[in-house]
């Protein structure tokens, strides 16, 4: 059998590297695409007689594998005619961890069979949507001896493939759409086929002309109309030229402008700038359409906010840090003012800042602006609250659980100052222990608990007032990867993507929609987190009492005290700061 391994430059010819016969040497197809990192190859030859079955499934493996053959032509020439006719895998891909072969039986009457058992780690939609899965893979190829060897007559309906084959066969791209504001940008994080004869730019706009994955779809818009194709992406004098067939409506090129760059950001280096074209015509007809490298930035200053500054409390009373001096000043308003009834403050992204915070029993929660004169005013009581979070436009968010095993999600619109039950059949029966509206507006994540079994569900946010609705809620971290019966005490968006965790034993994780948890470094003193962008800050607090927030500096790879007191020392202190809140955190 041979298995070829090929690692690929745009714009230059390749060496292939076989595990098995000679090497071949080819030219590479995307010569002269600036636009894509180096990938890896597999090129699988067809089966050959005299291999054993065991050889003919893992041939079959590695065909299916193959980013060269899209139409798995060479995969089917591993099958019966009869099984190569009805074998059609489009509908997922099942993406395994480890495998191995089970002890295969003795042939009986020309027929066998081979099982190939291992650990499931995610599925990928037909449009792209990568879920992180669990579970045992045990997946029989039935096989029958031919004239020309043995071939598989039944087989997985699904592509199996190894996390290997997907880093190389899957370009990952993040897709920006739209709010339902048209305001905002929300990313779309998909797994798309690698396509040898196209460039990275060419895929992932073609896909992002697609429309959203099933995660997002209802919840987010676009600017491109029904119809809109990609005619080509070039490349031309540090830019990249993307020729469209049609425009956009004129209020719209801004948030088209948005998508693509945001779009194409990821893969594109050193800056590159891009430009627009219509049948290969300049945008507009007395100039081009060109864009800035970081465009979505500008459209939506949330997707890298760089001026937010932490706030957090020293008994009751709110604060903001001063990031130079790194000390904290009690903000205007009664927010500012000592009071030890309210704790959990969650802050709006609003120019005019509010402030909302969950009273000591948990029977209400109270906002007050955050301005010379700013009272505090109750807004949502019940039996019992979790923290209250804002999302984009102003509105507060909060569960209420009236028992053990009910939960009812609620909005407080503060535009129009309505409150709205918000549609979530998934979460009526369970405990919600926490609810957290993501930066975009969009994703929701919530920690449920379901009996004893605690999880972590990020969905979507799909409607508006009383039509609002939570959906396509998956897990991100499962009741078994908490280890040693730990439950979730915070959790923290870091960005549009990807959510931090805290457990009651202070293990820090960091999940998102397309990845499996990972474990980062941690404090046993940290007992709550908030996150914007790049920084992570928590709330820590010694057993003696003394409290301080930490941050994590990336540099020294350490948690460090942030805030000074007047003496410019950052001790932890008694009745020292606690509870750090970023905006939208």
């Amino acid at each position: 059998m041979s298995l070829i391994v090929v690692l690929a430059w745009a714009g230059t010819a390749c060496s292939v590297i076989p595990t098995g016969n000679k090497p071949i040497t080819f030219e590479d197809v995307r010569k002269g695409n600036p636009l894509g990192d180096p990938y890896s190859r597999v090129i699988a030859t067809p089966p050959k007689d005299g291999w054993s079955p065991e050889d003919i499934v893992t041939g079959f493996r590695a065909a299916m594998a193959s980013p060269d053959d899209l139409g798995r032509e060479v995969a089917r020439q591993y099958l019966t005619d009869d099984f190569a006719k009805q074998w059609n895998p489009q509908d997922r891909v099942m993406v395994y961890g480890t495998g191995e072969y089970e002890k295969i039986p003795p042939a009986r009457e020309g027929k066998t069979r081979v099982t190939f058992k291992g650990s499931i780690t995610a599925y990928i939609d037909q449009d792209g949507r990568y879920q992180p899965s669990g579970g045992t893979l045990s997946e029989p190829f039935s096989l029958v001896k031919q004239p020309n060897g043995w071939r598989i007559s039944e087989a997985p309906k699904e592509l199996l493939l190894s996390e290997s084959d997907v880093d190389h066969g899957y370009l990952s791209v993040d897709l920006y759409f739209l709010d339902s504001q048209w305001k905002g940008l929300v990313i779309d994080q998909v797994r798309v086929p690698i396509d040898p004869a196209s460039n990275f730019a060419k895929t992932a706009v073609e896909r992002l002309l697609k429309g959203p994955s099933s995660l997002l779809r209802g919840a987010v818009k676009t600017a491109f109309e029904p119809g809109t194709r990609l005619i080509d992406v070039t490349t031309e004098n540090n830019r990249v030229i993307i020729n469209l067939n049609k425009r956009v409506a004129p209020d719209l090129v801004d948030p088209m402008a948005a998508q693509l760059a945001g779009t194409l950001s990821g893969l594109t280096k050193g800056g590159w700038g891009f430009e627009v074209e219509v049948n290969g015509e300049s945008y507009y007809s007395d100039a081009p359409l060109r864009i800035d490298a970081q465009e979505q930035s500008v459209f939506d200053p949330w997707m890298t906010p760089r001026d937010a500054a932490p706030y957090y409390l020293v008994d009751g009373g709110l604060r903001l840090l001063l990031p130079k001096e790194k000390i904290g000043q009690a903000v205007p308003g009664r927010a500012g003012e000592k009071d030890e009834t309210r704790t959990r403050p969650a802050i709006s992204g609003q120019a005019l800042r509010q402030v909302a915070a969950l009273s000591k029993d948990g029977k209400s929660i109270s906002v007050a602006p955050i301005a010379p004169g700013g009272e505090w005013k109750e807004w949502t009581t019940g039996v019992s609250l979790t923290p209250p979070s804002w999302d984009r436009y102003n509105t507060l968010w909060t569960v209420d659980r009236p028992n053990d095993h009910t939960s009812r999600v609620i909005r407080h619109d503060s535009d129009n100052r309505q409150q709205y039950r918000v549609t979530a059949p998934d979460l009526d029966t369970l405990y919600v222990e926490l609810l957290k509206v993501a930066r975009d507006g969009v994703h929701v994540a919530v920690v449920v608990r379901d009996g004893t079994e605690e999880r972590v569900l990020i969905g979507t946010v799909i409607g508006q007032g009383s039509a609002t609705r939570i959906d396509n809620l998956q897990p991100v971290v499962l009741g078994n990867q908490i280890q040693g019966n730990q439950t979730i005490e915070d959790i923290a968006w870091k960005d549009g993507k990807s959510l931090y965790m805290l457990t009651d034993k202070s293990v820090l994780l960091e999940a998102s929609v397309v990845s499996a948890a990972k474990q980062l470094p941690s404090d046993p003193r940290i007992g709550s987190i908030t996150a914007l962008d790049g920084t992570l800050l928590a709330g820590a607090k010694e057993d003696n009492g003394k409290s301080q927030i930490l941050y994590w500096n990336w540099t020294s790879a350490k948690w460090e005290a942030l805030v000074k007191d007047e003496a410019g020392k950052s001790d932890f202190v008694e009745n020292g700061p606690t509870d750090p809140a970023y905006p939208l955190g």
